[in-house]
């Protein structure tokens, strides 16, 4: 596992190495390389201990988390030693409304990682709520708002994800899947997905995206797969895009809103990787960059042209 991870950001490494040593697939090799990254500063395990005390919230895996008997602390002897599957959460802020009847939700500015009932890993990006049903037959994930990264795990039942009016059966990939409002995004990140298209399924190959709109033909492309994952790191990459979609973007992580007051000012392009969270700290960057004027209030940042 390498981390391009900030000093900073040593808390999401921590929550990183969690979910990784619990893994089905975990090796030898990753063993090895959490004792290096263990090792490497006092910090580290530290941020470790802290994350794996995020136990209480296991009960969110069952129907109904009041009857879950109290979990046991892990340690990280424990994950070394190889332990029981869990449950946590990491990002913006720590901290996540419990499930009930299958229902896991995140507010804004929040990130949560968990694993559902069947192994499968997931995590939820801002303000996302899904819905997971496990059946005989099949098992069934409905992204109601949001964004998720999903890492399906070996079963014989299919996993069947709806979005909206549309559907997608995969096995053993891992997806990223957005959805705002009538407007869809899957991509294959790794494996592979069959999608219910407007005319015919499509089977979505490793690396590629499909976007789909109500009322509008589907979209194929390949996007830049480093920069399309950033947000699970808290951070979002932006390539030429308009000042204007880069803020609408970065206000989907904060309640005090980027506001471009002008077309001079939304027009103009910007390129990089930015944090999320705090929407003053990457209007001044843009200021140094671009001619735009920055104006801190209570409930806002506005964002305009110098000309």
């Amino acid at each position: 596992m390498n981390f391009r991870s900030k000093p900073e950001n040593v808390n999401r490494q921590a929550a990183d190495w969690l979910a990784r040593l619990h893994a089905d697939n975990r090796s030898t090799q990753d063993e090895a390389a959490f004792r290096a990254w263990l090792n490497a500063d006092p910090s580290h395990a530290l941020a470790f201990d802290h994350s794996s005390t995020v136990w209480d919230a296991v009960g969110g895996l069952r129907d109904d988390p009041r009857s879950a008997p109290a979990p046991q602390r892990l340690s990280r002897r424990a994950v070394m030693a190889g332990g029981v599957g869990i449950i946590l959460s990491a990002g913006l802020t720590v901290g996540w409304q419990q499930a009930q009847a299958g229902v896991y939700r995140t507010g804004v500015g929040e990130q949560r990682r968990l694993m559902l009932d069947d192994g499968t890993r997931v995590m939820l990006d801002t303000n996302t709520q899904i819905r997971f049903r496990a059946r005989e037959t099949m098992r069934l994930l409905s992204l109601e708002t949001g964004r998720i990264n999903l890492d399906i795990a070996r079963d014989s039942r299919p996993f069947v994800i709806e979005a909206g009016d549309r559907r997608a059966v995969a096995d053993m990939a891992r997806l990223d899947l957005r959805r705002d409002d009538d407007h869809v995004t899957l991509t294959a990140i790794q494996g592979s997905a069959r999608v219910e298209a407007m005319q015919a399924p499509v089977l979505l190959s490793q690396g590629h995206r499909i976007a789909m709109t109500a009322g509008h033909p589907d979209q194929l492309d390949r996007p830049e797969l480093e920069d399309l994952t950033a947000w699970q790191s808290g951070r979002l990459a932006f390539r030429d895009q308009t000042v204007a979609e880069a803020a609408a973007e970065m206000n989907r992580y904060a309640e005090r809103a980027l506001v471009v007051s002008d077309a001079k000012a939304a027009a103009m392009r910007v390129s990089g990787v930015y944090s999320v969270g705090d929407p003053e700290a990457f209007a001044r960057s843009l200021a140094v960059l671009l001619p735009i004027r920055v104006t801190a209030q209570a409930d806002a940042v506005r964002i305009a042209s110098m000309y």
